[in-house]
């Protein structure tokens, strides 16, 4: 239904809508958890605190974003209440092969997930934002509470540190 310009959802709506979000977050969790199980665990505790706020969200056109920004959180809260144990990152890549691969036949798209995944955090998320989440500068530097240039440089870096693995545009 809509008012005053508003669009407002049902639960049941909001259930779907939610639910169709799905394999975005899943996407995005893993980027930034970089393991299966803690993405789904983040994923799920998003769903929950997501639905707990229903009544917060006025506009489900702001949907997408709200979402990606508690996923973002909830990884951090992860973090935040215990450590996990720390893994060689040639080992995780190893033993994910198959899901960094997300089924693509092309080996260069795998070695290109790889080359993200193996980014320092700084670089690796806005790159991830922009990329995969398709947010603006100006919502990734609210997101990661930067200045637009300080993201326009981290995107910068972040291109620049893939071009070198890659040994592209060096002289």
């Amino acid at each position: 239904m809509i008012e005053s310009g508003r669009e407002e959802a049902t639960d049941e709506q909001l259930a779907r809508l939610l639910e169709s979000f799905r394999p975005d977050l899943m996407r995005f969790a893993f980027w930034l958890a970089r393991d299966r199980s803690i993405a789904e665990d983040v994923v799920q505790e998003t769903m929950l605190r997501a639905w707990r706020a229903r009544n917060e969200l006025r506009n489900t056109t702001a949907i997408r974003p709200w979402l990606l920004t508690i996923v973002r959180r909830e990884n951090a809260r992860l973090y935040e209440r215990k450590r996990l144990p720390t893994v060689d990152l040639d080992e995780v890549i190893a033993n994910q092969d198959v899901a960094l691969a997300l089924n693509d036949t092309d080996p260069e798209i795998g070695d290109l997930r790889r080359a993200i995944l193996a980014l320092p955090d700084e670089y690796r998320e806005p790159i991830v934002l922009q990329v995969l989440g398709g947010f603006s500068t100006g919502e990734i530097a609210k997101e990661l509470d930067l200045t637009v240039p300080a993201v326009l440089t981290r995107l910068f870096r972040a291109r620049n540190k893939l071009k070198e693995m890659y040994g592209v545009g060096t002289p």
